[in-house]
């Protein structure tokens, strides 16, 4: 996860990302996941996962695209980088693609009052990548991520977390 603006600033630079690629080369179905507030362009063949933001600016489209245009072009990323690439579409919940072209779209949790979104995007990246390292499928692992999404922008004032009992009582009413 990089959550620096300026390349080469933070925990990733050219030289992990070359290390990543290595390793990803060697041994293609380690579960990697990458997560770039600057851009995950050039990015070694991991999953992938980013904001609509981010999104538009990686594809060259725009952030509020329709979910058909966005599914389109993560299914196209996705089979480019063999590997699934996740978008956060804020209200508009969560879309992923897998490499063989399979693309699922889950709509967000109701809001249950105020939110704060401090801290939802890694409780995302967190979840899909425990889901996928575990086995979960395409669509579990967004449905995991979302709830655990859901549960964190509740928490207000505070970078949240999601127990396993709270995401549960989402998935599980």
């Amino acid at each position: 996860m990089d959550q620096v603006d300026l390349p080469n600033t933070g925990v990733i630079t050219t030289d992990l990302l070359e290390s990543v690629r290595i390793k990803a080369a060697a041994q293609p179905d380690f579960m990697m996941m990458g997560d770039s507030r600057c851009s995950l362009k050039g990015w070694p063949p991991v999953c992938l996962k980013m904001n609509a933001v981010e999104f538009g600016a990686l594809m060259g489209k725009s952030p509020t695209a329709s979910l058909d245009e966005i599914s389109r072009a993560a299914a196209d990323l996705a089979r480019s980088h063999w590997r699934h690439v996740f978008i956060t579409l804020s209200e508009r919940g969560i879309l992923g693609a897998a490499p063989s072209g399979e693309v699922e779209h889950v709509p967000c949790h109701p809001l249950r009052g105020e939110i704060d979104i401090v801290g939802a995007g890694d409780a995302v990246t967190a979840n899909l990548t425990a889901a996928l390292a575990a086995g979960a499928t395409l669509r579990e692992a967004i449905e995991l991520a979302n709830a655990a999404a859901s549960v964190v922008i509740h928490q207000l004032g505070t970078t949240g977390t999601a127990s396993v009992p709270q995401i549960r009582e989402l998935l599980l009413p």
